[in-house]
């Protein structure tokens, strides 16, 4: 199994992305530390994998990082995927302070706090991982979201600067940035119909190249080689993205 004995964290593991990588890392033999505030979500992870350490806390307060990473122990690979993307937020009159303070907390903040909590232990095995959840939005601007956009923006530059700071100590840092997905997250699936959800997907198969939103077992996969160090080993500081052509149309 590719990651046999290796820990990995992930943050947001209660659905979408955050849930695939956790059933595809379990897969392959990893030891999981499971991070989200969704106590439902947590629960299904668990019942697939009881030896998971679980974590129900909330990811954007400092002492949640310090927790999970205590229970851990020493942290080979960070998978952060927790995000939000409120309706409410859209251009930048119409953001609020409270909706701009929450994204960047939640989507930027709390990723600086767990890569904070991990590298002391990489840096001291000089050896570790971390893949950051970004966005096709962090590269090029999407209309009507601009505190999502810059939260991802910062997302990345954020792997950039631990990639370059770290490399020498064994440390890789990048980010996976896909387009449209099969599912909204789930800030935004409480919020939306299903008969708005049905018209995102028959919009986003219009404009995507390849007619179609990708899969979470797919993004998933592309984890798993990017934290493979026997397949990834010499990628750092990038941005791999995921997003069907979009960004090409």
């Amino acid at each position: 199994m590719r990651f046999a004995g290796k820990a990995v964290m992930i943050v947001g593991a209660g659905s979408g992305l955050g849930a695939a990588a956790a059933a595809a890392f379990c897969c392959q033999g990893a030891r999981l530390i499971l991070v989200d505030r969704d106590e439902g979500g947590l629960s299904r992870q668990a019942a697939r994998d009881p030896g998971a350490t679980i974590i129900c806390a909330d990811a954007t307060d400092p002492a949640t990082a310090e927790q999970a990473v205590k229970a851990a122990g020493a942290v080979d690979i960070l998978v952060h995927t927790a995000g939000i993307d409120p309706l409410s937020a859209t251009d930048v009159p119409g953001t609020s302070l409270q909706d701009w303070q929450s994204i960047l907390s939640v989507n930027l903040t709390s990723a600086f706090l767990f890569a904070r909590a991990v590298l002391p232990g990489m840096i001291e095995k000089q050896a570790g991982c971390l893949l950051f959840t970004g966005s096709i939005a962090g590269l090029k601007p999407t209309p009507r979201e601009a505190a999502y956009a810059v939260s991802k923006a910062g997302v990345i530059q954020l792997a950039r600067a631990i990639a370059l700071d770290h490399a020498r100590q064994g440390i890789r840092a990048n980010v996976l940035c896909p387009g449209f997905l099969e599912s909204v997250m789930a800030d935004r699936k409480e919020t939306m119909s299903d008969a708005d959800l049905s018209e995102r997907s028959r919009a986003a198969s219009a404009l995507v190249p390849l007619a179609r939103e990708g899969r979470y077992d797919e993004m998933a996969a592309l984890a798993l080689n990017l934290c493979d160090g026997a397949v990834s080993g010499y990628i750092t500081g990038q941005s791999i993205v995921a997003d069907g052509g979009l960004m090409l149309a």
